[in-house]
C-alpha cells in the first residue's frame, strides 16, 4: 500500500497553511486529492508530481 497524506499532513510537510493549500487548489496548483470517506488524501505519487511541477515553474 502506498503512503498517503491528509491535507493537514501535506501542509505541515510543506510548511504552508491550510488556507494557502485551498488557495492553490482554487488556482489549479494543488496536488490531486482523492476521497476516503468524508476526508481527502494526497497520494505519494501526486505529492511528487506536484513538487516537480512547482520546481519546473520556478526554473
Amino acid at each position: 500500500m502506498d503512503e498517503a497524506f491528509t491535507i493537514s499532513e501535506f501542509c505541515a510537510a510543506e510548511k504552508i497553511s491550510r488556507a494557502f493549500f485551498y488557495k492553490l487548489q482554487s488556482q489549479g496548483k494543488a496536488p490531486r486529492t482523492y476521497p476516503v470517506g468524508s476526508n481527502r488524501r494526497i497520494s505519494r505519487e501526486a505529492y511528487i508530481s506536484w513538487r516537480a511541477a512547482r520546481e519546473a515553474e520556478a526554473a
